[in-house]
């Protein structure tokens, strides 16, 4: 009873095993599995002892294999895709090379305009700036050479008096007058016109000269025939220049026909 419960329970069990490699759909292992199973001595059917680790090694390398073989097309295809795509793929990325080139030669133009106008201000800054300079050295040498010049102006009182006063004295050649007063006076009448052309004042002559109104003044007309016309006839007060400028124009008279 119990020898037949015994093969009852080895048949079940190789039924169970074979069974089950059947729904795994692995029919290369149930086959191998069917060939290891035999009949004992007494007619019962006897399973190996199978290690684990080996079927499952088997197992997954046919599968691997399998899976190998498949993937081959796959494989196949991808690369067919892939070259059929490097032509589109070439020509799309010379399209952007070709747009990027475009972007940067137009910004390339605008920077070139851009420097090209930096560049004309600059040198228009640059001119301005070197005028700008010129004018002040010549305004600044011109404040030195006629810093004085409305000192000299009235300064030139002075020298007008002096001059009146010899004429006076001219005049009064016969009065009892100190000859050593006299030629004080005219010591100090030739001490204020060496100070004067000092600092580039000049007297100019006028008398017997054409008028000309640029350094002449006319204050009046007299009549003479036996000179040309605007013949100046009479100096008033004379005339004087600092530096190369008019300080004060001669006051004088003129012929008239």
């Amino acid at each position: 009873m119990i020898a037949n419960n015994g093969n009852i329970l080895n048949r079940t069990a190789a039924l169970a095993f074979r069974n089950a490699f059947r729904a795994t759909r692995a029919p290369r292992f149930y086959s191998a599995i069917q060939s290891l199973c035999f009949h004992g001595n007494n007619g019962h059917i006897r399973l190996p002892t199978v290690q684990p680790n080996l079927c499952a090694k088997r197992y997954f390398s046919a599968d691997a294999n399998t899976s190998e073989k498949v993937q081959e097309p796959e494989k196949e295809l991808e690369a067919e895709e892939h070259t059929d795509h490097e032509p589109e793929a070439a020509e799309n990325e010379a399209v952007d090379l070709n747009e990027k080139v475009a972007d940067l030669e137009a910004k390339l133009a605008e920077i070139t305009e851009n420097l090209k106008e930096l560049q004309l201000k600059y040198r228009i800054s640059l001119d301005t700036c070197e005028q700008i300079e010129r004018i002040s050295e010549h305004k600044l040498h011109n404040a030195k050479l006629y810093a004085i010049t409305q000192f000299a102006k009235d300064m030139l009182d002075v020298a007008d008096a002096f001059e009146l006063a010899f004429k006076s004295l001219d005049e009064q050649k016969d009065a009892d007058i100190n000859n050593k007063f006299i030629e004080g006076i005219r010591l100090t009448e030739a001490q204020l016109h060496k100070t004067f052309e000092k600092y580039g004042i000049k007297r100019f002559d006028s008398l017997n000269q054409v008028f000309n109104p640029e350094v002449h003044e006319a204050m009046f007309e007299i009549q003479d025939d036996s000179v040309d016309k605007n013949t100046v006839l009479q100096v008033i007060f004379n005339g004087y220049t600092i530096k190369d400028r008019i300080l004060r124009a001669a006051k004088v008279g003129v012929s008239r026909k």
